[in-house]
């Protein structure tokens, strides 16, 4: 019973790290989260301060293509306060990671 006890937290603790890297909410309650497109993040934290584009792999010549990653980085205010340095990466117009850091920490 006790080995149960213990393989349940840990895989509940790790799926909790897993779901906070991709969501992050936002002054007003409003969440970012993954798979939202680019017009969605824009309405929510408006122009990027900064934007970035990186190549990730490369193309084989059998159909297999490197991605295409792009970064915008934001300094945005948490729901529960303090302002946060964000940055939001998509690939194919949908957000698929989030990072953020507390300002000043």
């Amino acid at each position: 019973m006790k080995h149960w006890l213990i393989a349940f937290s840990l895989f509940f603790i790790s799926f909790s790290a897993l779901a906070n890297k991709c969501a992050f909410r936002i002054s007003g309650g409003e969440l970012i989260r993954c798979g939202m497109s680019k017009i969605e993040v824009m309405n929510h934290l408006g122009q990027p301060e900064l934007t970035s584009t990186e190549s990730l792999g490369v193309n084989d010549g059998f159909g297999h293509g490197g991605q295409t990653v792009e970064s915008w980085s934001y300094v945005a205010v948490g729901d529960i306060g303090g302002e946060y340095y964000l940055t939001v990466r998509f690939a194919e117009s949908k957000v698929i990671g989030i990072e953020s850091e507390q300002v000043n920490r």
